[in-house]
């Protein structure tokens, strides 16, 4: 078995941002080097790979807008392919003992976010399913927690990538995100509330600190549409 190999609660891997860039640069207080079209309010799926701007902590005054949601670790010697499908989330509790992520665990990042979505599962096989949207009371846009890489390819080209952490749901979360109900198993982002997510880039606060219920996110869960 691979060293790489991960084991990880299928969720959040859809979400959408919506903010013109001069509201984004002002309201992080970062520039844009690199103005891509990462903020065009359409829903992006984890398994697209599409690119991202997120602020990593050794470069908090900038938004660095070429990072592939699905994490590549540096180490990895084989096609990203093969991987990238397995690690769009990490879970908070076990990053600093998955060798994935453990060397990576400083290279935290905000993921920058207007709304991300799960399935509620009407019946217990999920025949019917409501999606539903998550954002934040308090602003348009918020953050995610995540961990970023650089990985090198065959070919010599550099693919950036991310992660978003999650961590044990709240209690309307656990509503929302009942697909492994039967086991007690709910999970969600690790989502930051607008005032404190720089606290994410700062390496003195133990990652665990935004675990639930250490840390509480304040949101929103509705059904979409």
């Amino acid at each position: 078995m691979s060293k790489f190999t991960i084991k990880l609660g299928v969720m959040c891997n859809k979400r959408r941002v919506e903010a013109k860039i001069d509201n984004v640069m002002k309201r992080f207080s970062v520039i844009i080097p690199e103005e891509r079209d990462v903020f065009d309010g359409k829903m992006h799926s984890a398994f697209e790979h599409t690119k991202a701007g997120i602020i990593r902590a050794e470069t908090p005054g900038v938004m660095d807008t070429d990072y592939h949601w699905g994490l590549v670790p540096k180490t990895w010697n084989k096609p990203k392919e093969q991987i990238w499908n397995s690690t769009y989330n990490a879970k908070i509790e076990e990053v600093h003992q998955k060798y994935s992520f453990r060397s990576i665990l400083n290279q935290r990042c905000l993921i920058p976010t207007s709304f991300y979505y799960e399935y509620h599962w009407n019946d217990p096989k999920g025949r019917s399913k409501t999606l539903y949207e998550v954002w934040h009371p308090d602003d348009e846009i918020f953050c995610l927690a995540g961990l970023y890489s650089s990985y090198t390819d065959s070919d010599g080209s550099v693919y950036n990538s991310y992660t978003i952490l999650t961590t044990q749901a709240n209690q309307r979360m656990k509503f929302v995100h009942n697909k492994d109900a039967q086991i007690d198993y709910h999970r969600m982002p690790v989502m930051l509330n607008p005032g404190t997510e720089r606290d994410w880039l700062d390496l003195k606060n133990p990652h665990l600190d935004f675990s639930y219920p250490n840390y509480k996110p304040l949101l929103i869960a509705n059904p979409a549409g």
